[in-house]
């Protein structure tokens, strides 16, 4: 394993609580990887921890001017991009083309993000030209695939993230007419028609907040391991069913999905556990294991408040200093393992003063990432628990009944 990839999966086992890849398998040989850019430096991160071979991206080399990136940037020798506009010669674009293309006749996947900026927008970015010019001067034989990235909520810890590959794009019978501009601009209309159904994106914010809010409402399940694939599936099925409704009918729409959520809230509840019946037997299945979670915790949650001033400090500075929306999970995590590393390092100071082996404090890490892990677990179990006693709510039938309603609109999503 390439320590790209190995620090990717060990930062994305901190960072998040589930990831996963789902679609074909990546064709053989040399690809152009093309991906949706929600969440800046998170982004080629996931992608390396996801496949099973680890992409080069093509990465502005004013990053390079960032000490803070230099040593991530040796690992995952990312392909620089100079731009003339940012200092870089008239022959800039060239360079970069040639160093892609070689790349490519090695045998790599090259990984690519057609907007040209990461961003919090509802819709995609207009897509540049550069994918569809690389792909169609490449002179040997080529897979360009598109992926999409979806992220249960990119503001948050220890959410969800889901790699959606597509489809390898076909472009053989674009290759005779070059790079002629009619036939550019066709490749990449392609791109984006490609690109979007495998993301969240979506023409209007306003119609794609209440895709996502009935699509949540219409889930199995809506904790933060929940499946986000199926998630995606109902957000693009919906979209184009909101366009063609009228005005005064999404309004309603609107009104009744938002009076739900209030509900839900209110009650602290899911969706999915109002009108589940709790059988016995599940619930007989799931007292054994919480009580094992309940006698596990006083053991491992002590090594989990350890680090717990640290997680604290990285959140609320997060919070505060991130404006944009793509750069608060980035800034996290970077600031995340500086400051861990350092309180680490205070930590084993502390064992040598106490004349104890420093040794031991990079070891607490584990006990530590168990305990997080038990402590998310009990929080489901809480979760579970107040489903179970408003089960027999009595405004629990009216959210069934707008729940059948809305099956009923969109039987296809039941």
């Amino acid at each position: 394993m390439s320590a790209a990839k190995a620090l990717s999966r060990l930062l994305g086992a901190l960072w998040f609580r589930r990831m996963a890849v789902e679609g074909p398998s990546l064709p053989e040989g040399p690809i152009l990887l093309l991906l949706n850019h929600p969440n800046a430096l998170l982004d080629p991160m996931v992608a390396a921890a996801l496949l099973r071979r680890t992409p080069r991206f093509v990465a502005k080399a004013t990053l390079w001017k960032q000490p803070v990136l230099r040593p991530f940037l040796a690992l995952f020798h990312p392909i620089p991009v100079h731009r003339a506009q940012e200092g870089g010669d008239a022959d800039a674009t060239a360079k970069t083309f040639a160093a892609v293309h070689e790349a490519l006749r090695g045998g790599d996947i090259v990984g690519l993000f057609p907007e040209g900026i990461s961003h919090g927008m509802a819709d995609l970015a207009p897509l540049k030209t550069g994918a569809a010019r690389l792909a169609l001067s490449f002179d040997g034989v080529l897979s360009v695939v598109p992926a999409g990235l979806v992220y249960g909520e990119r503001r948050l810890f220890r959410q969800g993230v889901l790699l959606r590959v597509g489809e390898a794009i076909a472009f053989e019978d674009l290759k005779a007419e070059g790079l002629a501009p009619e036939n550019v601009r066709a490749f990449t209309a392609r791109i984006r028609e490609a690109l979007a159904p495998l993301t969240l994106h979506g023409r209007e914010a306003e119609r794609l907040k209440l895709a996502q809010n009935l699509a949540w409402m219409l889930a199995e399940a809506s904790s933060p391991s929940s499946d986000l694939e199926a998630y995606r599936r109902r957000v693009q099925a919906l979209l184009p069913k909101l366009d063609g409704m009228a005005s005064e009918d999404r309004a309603r729409l609107r009104s009744r999905v938002r009076a739900a959520h209030r509900w839900l809230r209110a009650h602290g509840l899911r969706p999915d556990q109002v009108g589940h019946p709790y059988p016995f037997q599940e619930v007989a299945g799931w007292i054994p294991r919480v009580g094992l979670r309940l006698l596990l915790a006083p053991l491992l949650l002590p090594f989990t408040f350890l680090f717990a001033p640290a997680v604290w400090i990285v959140d609320r500075a997060v919070r505060s200093l991130a404006q944009e929306v793509d750069m608060v999970a980035t800034t996290g995590i970077l600031a995340g393992l500086a400051l861990l590393l350092a309180w680490t390092a205070g930590l084993g100071w502390a064992l040598h003063h106490e004349r104890l082996f420093w040794g031991l404090a990079p070891l607490a890490w584990i006990p530590a990432f168990l305990g997080l892990r038990l402590f998310e677990r009990l929080k489901e179990d809480a979760q579970a628990v107040r489903g179970f006693r408003a089960r027999r709510s009595k405004a629990a039938p009216r959210l069934l009944e707008a729940k059948r309603m809305l099956l009923e609109a969109f039987p296809d999503l039941g």
